[in-house]
């Protein structure tokens, strides 16, 4: 019976795809090939028929699905917490490499990402898609392997065998901070979290370079003195820094994963509270980008590499879309940058890199 039902929903037409949606079959076949602009609620009815018939188009129209449009999808859910220069900078980067490469980009914002990929990848309006803001557990990239268009992942999502993914490598990066600081004379240390909501929604830079700071310094036997949890609106920086610094045995340098306007508020309450960086205190932020979200004062960091990350991930997405490269399942980790800026000193010396 089931083998039936199979071999049926192979056998749809086009027409009763078109029966199914409640439009025209020439709406079908605009939907599928791409020729014209059909609006996104005619085009989610002819995309939930098509799945749901299990229709295949004929040789004609999946060679009219072949034509590229010259436009890719930049999936990057909007969220009440993201980070406006770090999402600006990702955005204009993927443009720009697009751009060169040819293409336009289209952004998807929506909720429902994954719904919003195959609407544009199935009915041909993008050639291919590039996704932001991964997490570990990204639904995106664990269902790329179904998308009808290649798909790169800027991030190390833990499911990725359907595209390919391009990030810097986070792990290395919290080896080597620590490696950094324990070079320096340092053995105690601050660790200054990012929000708690990146924490609890697992996004993935965040969560795989405080895991391997944390493992790595307990391998050198450095100390590491961990913020509390907090939200970005209410983080209290006084209190962090008279509770953190009070003692005789208070840390000697702060690693950084908060954002600017929060590290700033800790410069500010240190330098109330008589310290001074890097006299004092050392400062190294890590996976921060400084660069378009300046703190008070020039911080030595490792910064994420929007530039980089976007070039790259647009040459892999034009080489599979155009030459037909094969990039499921591929990852690249670039190497982390150190940027000195004179806010990391020799333990009780002063000197600054």
């Amino acid at each position: 019976m089931e083998r039936h039902k199979r071999e049926a929903r192979r056998m749809a037409s086009i027409k009763d795809v078109a029966r199914e949606a409640g439009v025209s079959a020439s709406t079908v076949s605009y939907v599928l090939s791409g020729k014209r602009s059909i609006s996104a609620k005619t085009t989610d009815k002819v995309m939930a028929a098509v799945e749901k018939l299990g229709y295949t188009p004929d040789a004609s129209a999946r060679k009219m699905r072949g034509m590229r449009n010259q436009i890719i999808a930049l999936s990057a859910p909007i969220r009440g917490d993201i980070n406006q220069a770090r999402y600006n900078a990702y955005f204009l980067r993927t443009a720009w490499a697009a751009r060169n490469a040819g293409y336009d980009v289209m952004l998807l914002t929506g909720p429902d990402a994954v719904k919003d990929i195959r609407r544009v990848t199935q009915s041909n309006l993008a050639d291919g898609i590039v996704l932001l803001d991964v997490e570990q557990d990204d639904e995106r990239a664990a269902q790329s392997g179904t998308f009808s268009k290649p798909c790169v992942a800027i991030g190390y999502p833990s499911s990725h065998a359907g595209c390919a993914c391009v990030d810097i490598d986070f792990a290395l990066m919290g080896r080597k901070a620590v490696d950094f600081l324990y070079e320096k004379g340092h053995r105690t240390v601050v660790f200054l979290r990012n929000n708690e909501s990146d924490y609890n929604r697992h996004s993935g830079y965040v969560v795989i370079f405080r895991e391997s700071l944390l493992a790595h310094a307990k391998e050198l036997g450095m100390t590491v003195i961990e913020s509390e949890h907090y939200e970005a609106d209410s983080f209290d920086a006084q209190h962090f820094v008279s509770t953190v610094f009070a003692h005789p045995d208070r840390p000697t340098a702060i690693i950084n994963q908060a954002n600017a306007s929060v590290l700033s508020q800790v410069l500010m309450a240190l330098h109330d509270a008589g310290m001074s960086i890097p006299q004092d205190v050392s400062v190294l932020s890590c996976g921060t980008y400084f660069e378009g979200e300046p703190t008070r004062f020039p911080i030595t960091e490792m910064p994420v590499m929007p530039e980089e990350l976007c070039a790259e991930a647009m040459n892999l997405l034009v080489s599979a879309i155009e030459e037909h490269t094969d990039i499921k399942g591929s990852v690249e980790l670039i190497e982390p940058a150190l940027k000195r800026r004179g806010s990391v000193a020799e333990a009780g010396s002063g000197g600054t890199i």
